[in-house]
């Protein structure tokens, strides 16, 4: 169903072949730009986990090291809920892969 305002991505689904080809593009559609913001996205936020840590070692400064080590926990959480999109993501990948090949071994049954 399409939201009122919102132009349509996919116009109209006519033949199997398109709705194959449909599930194809949403499943490169996931690695090559979800997953590649997913994977930056932790890389900084563990990045900042290794860097803050270093910092709270350094320093004496006891109001230094509670800021510091309560946004080591965001980041922390920041990593877990990440991780959980990326799984959130990956089983709609799943998904889609299985519907295309689902598609796919449609359209050779009614070639036959």
């Amino acid at each position: 169903m399409s939201q009122k305002g919102r132009e349509r991505i996919i116009q109209d689904i006519q033949t199997v072949d398109q709705a194959i080809k449909a599930e194809r593009d949403v499943e490169s559609g996931y690695h090559g730009v979800i997953e590649e913001n997913l994977s930056y996205w932790l890389a900084v936020e563990e990045d900042i986990i290794d860097s803050y840590s270093r910092l709270v070692k350094q320093t004496n400064n006891k109001k230094i090291k509670t800021t510091l080590t309560k946004m080591i926990e965001d980041s922390k959480n920041h990593v877990r809920i990440l991780t959980s999109i990326r799984k959130s993501f990956m089983k709609i990948m799943t998904d889609e892969q299985r519907h295309a090949k689902m598609l796919q071994e449609l359209e050779e049954e009614f070639r036959k």
